[in-house]
């Protein structure tokens, strides 16, 4: 009985100390009409009383309304947005948008024209961002990425040097942790961005030390290894190769789906002349992925755009790791763990919290509109969410089909190069596989004595030493 009333007495004082927060919003909200200044201080009690995601559709009718960005209220909005994220804006019209002189809105509106392919005017509006503006790391990290992939590449270098300095810079002086997560993650970015350029370059030794400055702590330390894996395949390092890649290997690597560098590994063993290892790749890939993969076809020609069924999936799907089949399970697990995913979802977590809160606020006009407001949100994140997962699924499927492309060639090059070693009647070396001598080191690398587990600190550092026998 006590505990009851302990409860509905925290109930209770919630509902008082919202209303109280939010005094001046329901003053204003109650008299119909609402003026863009007074819909600007109601948006930042909202953001200041904890109330972000629901103020998010007042933002939009904000913006539509063309209300002016500047002082507190471009505060707010880079708040909504932390909380929201950008795809929440990036659904509204360009031309709603392209009045305003707030760095935030060039940002979205750059992501909006970086989502279209329209990359010039995306760097328009990305040119207007200063180094002072608390989103320029992100601005510079965007601009990197589209100097590189139009080869640019010692321009995109400058752009992604300054997104790891900017980035840095601002998160010793963030709010709150999440600010410094997403500052620490482009940070990751960017430097993977210097990588990638050099890569791109083909400058491979410089691209090697680069990818090495990247912290196995990262969060996409993970799929580093795979770019690295190609990187020493493009050197000729192929030891190395098979090392990075046996790394996936590990336990701690289950969520992640790279059918690629299954091709990758057999690819190598291919490069070395190791017929039996490459043409073994080949026949486990096979016997891993070929009826899996039909039925993950046949499930997504199904399904097609049924976005709320594939939001229920991949929810249950965090539940119970175990979905109408263990690769569509892993396929999922893989996309639960990429950042936009994990962004929605944070969105989806805060309005879930609102809406308690809400719904325990004293009945008024504002309250049921908060109330419908939180719910139209939740109900377009859905969607949102159920989209991302499907698009996702077609193009981890898609990188299963380019895998068995490979394998089909590789499988063919091993019958053809067994062939003309049969006519040259050359001798195997299988006795001299395993020693110190076949592996190369650059000056970041070191040797290490492992004793047959996974350690965290081995994790990326394995090397084969494998002769070829070529």
């Amino acid at each position: 009985m006590f505990k009851s009333f302990l409860v509905i007495l925290f109930f209770i004082i919630i509902s008082i100390q919202a209303n109280a927060d939010l005094r001046e919003a329901s003053r204003i909200y109650s008299k119909g009409k609402i003026g863009v200044a007074e819909l600007g201080n109601m948006i930042k009690e909202f953001v200041d009383s904890g109330y972000t995601i629901a103020a998010l559709p007042w933002m939009k009718e904000y913006l539509v309304s063309r209300g002016p960005m500047r002082g507190k209220i471009e505060d707010v909005f880079e708040q909504i947005i932390l909380d929201a994220g950008v795809k929440s804006f990036q659904v509204l019209p360009p031309e709603v948008l392209e009045n305003s002189r707030s760095p935030s809105i060039y940002y979205v509106l750059a992501k909006i024209y970086f989502s279209r392919g329209q990359f010039n005017m995306s760097l328009k509006y990305l040119d207007k961002i200063e180094t002072g503006d608390k989103i320029y790391p992100y601005a510079s990290h965007m601009k990197g990425v589209i100097h590189s992939s139009e080869g640019r590449f010692d321009v995109a270098e400058g752009f992604f040097k300054d997104c790891i300095n900017y980035s840095n810079k601002y998160a010793s002086d963030t709010k709150t942790k999440a600010q410094a997560e997403q500052l620490q993650m482009n940070h990751d970015y960017c430097l993977a961005g210097v990588a990638r350029n050099l890569f791109a370059k083909e400058d491979y030794k410089k691209s090697d030390l680069a990818y090495l400055d990247i912290q196995k702590k990262a969060y996409i330390w993970p799929e580093i290894l795979f770019e690295e894996a190609w990187n020493s395949f493009y050197q000729g390092n192929y030891n190395r190769t098979l090392g990075k890649l046996v790394t996936y290997r590990a336990p701690i690597f289950s969520h992640v789906f790279k059918p690629e560098a299954q091709a990758l590994v057999a690819m190598s063993y291919l490069k070395l002349c190791l017929y039996k290892d490459a043409q073994r790749s080949v026949d486990e890939f096979y016997a891993t992925y070929l009826e899996p993969a039909r039925f993950v076809r046949k499930f997504l020609l199904n399904r097609k755009s049924d976005y709320n069924y594939y939001y229920d999936l991949a929810i249950g799907n965090e539940k119970s790791r175990t979905n109408t089949s263990e690769l569509l399970a892993n396929i999922l697990d893989s996309i639960s763990m990429e950042p936009a995913y994990r962004e929605i979802k944070e969105t989806m977590k805060i309005a879930f919290r609102e809406l308690k809160l809400v719904k325990n606020m004293a009945k008024s006009k504002l309250q049921r509109a908060m109330y419908y407001n939180l719910v139209e949100v939740i109900n377009s994140q859905k969607i949102i969410l159920g989209s991302y997962v499907r698009n996702r699924a077609i193009a981890k499927y898609a990188e299963l089909y380019r895998a068995f492309q490979d394998m089909s060639y590789i499988k063919l090059e091993v019958l053809a190069q067994r062939k003309q070693r049969l006519y040259e009647s050359r001798s195997s070396q299988d006795d001299k596989r395993g020693s110190v001598n076949y592996v190369e080191r650059n000056d970041k690398q070191y040797f290490w004595t492992f004793n047959g587990e996974f350690w965290a600190d081995e994790l990326g550092d394995y090397v084969f030493a494998l002769p070829s026998e070529c």
